[in-house]
């Protein structure tokens, strides 16, 4: 049985559908957005997931694609609905980052996630004391019941990891500096790192090191997450920044970043090793 997509999966499908039918009808944008009555920007906005056509729009689009199929049809007025509807992150508007939303219902949608990290514990990894710590230091501007919300939140994300029946495969390179940095103070640094050796017992989630020893390596220019879906849709590249993020899909994009994901698993320590250079760390902290 398909698993049920969220509304950001649903626009992404449905976006692709339609401009699969637009270039198999051999019409442009232009023509598309004559024949709706509306300018081009809203037809790539659709055809990008951007946007959803309204019920007379997407009757509109059937003829002018020579969609008879009524089943295949009642398929895409079904996928045109799940885009139009609530999700869950919608009761966190008020404290998630501007347009953050997009990548969470990605990250749902996704059947793998590849992440390189430099210098954080990746989210879906971290407990409570220790998001609360890195959340309420990195948003100083934040009041506590905010940092709480944003707790809340990030913590209602993890549940992907234990979906069923088909659990998010979450693949987590880290540098060493991420791992040796004590957020929240020795206790719950020590925590957080009994929590990854608990976490990566899963059988969809596996976790590699490297060590400050490597030196310089085809990753230091920076994080980044390779989301991968259903077989019938594209990769997709988010990297996160202070100056916004960025959700990169082009396939020259998607090559140049799966090319440095295996440059650096070639140089990262294999699980079993991570797995105790994470314990030899916790031996090192005060008890």
């Amino acid at each position: 049985m398909a698993r049920t997509r969220g509304p950001a999966g649903s626009k992404r499908k449905l976006g692709l559908w339609l401009k699969e039918q637009r270039t198999t009808a051999g019409l442009t944008g232009k023509q598309v957005a004559n024949e709706l009555g509306c300018g081009d920007p809203k037809v790539f906005r659709m055809e990008g997931g951007h946007a959803v056509p309204s019920k007379l729009e997407l009757d509109r689009l059937f003829e002018l694609f020579g969609v008879e199929d009524s089943q295949e049809r009642e398929l895409i007025r079904q996928l045109s609905a799940d885009a139009k509807s609530r999700h869950w992150t919608s009761d966190f508007e008020s404290v998630m980052p501007p347009k953050f939303d997009i990548y969470v219902g990605r990250e749902e949608d996704a059947t793998s996630i590849y992440v390189y990290e430099t210098h954080l514990v990746q989210g879906l990894l971290q407990t409570q004391d220790h998001m609360r710590s890195l959340l309420a230091a990195t948003n100083p501007q934040d009041a506590p019941e905010d940092v709480e919300r944003l707790v809340e939140f990030r913590t209602r994300r993890q549940r992907i990891l234990d979906r069923d029946p088909d659990p998010l495969n979450l693949w987590v390179l880290m540098d060493e500096a991420a791992l040796r940095r004590q957020v929240g103070g020795p206790q719950v640094h020590r925590a957080q790192l009994e929590h990854l050796l608990t976490v990566t017992r899963k059988p969809n989630v596996n976790v590699q090191v490297i060590p400050e020893s490597v030196g310089a390596h085809a990753g230091l220019s920076g994080p980044f997450s390779i989301l991968e879906f259903e077989t019938d849709e594209p990769s997709m590249i988010y990297i996160e920044g202070q100056g916004g993020n960025l959700y990169l899909d082009k396939p020259r994009e998607i090559r140049r970043h799966k090319q440095l994901w295996n440059h650096i698993v070639d140089v990262a320590t294999p699980t079993a090793a991570s797995a105790r250079y994470i314990e030899k760390l916790m031996e090192e902290l005060p008890s």
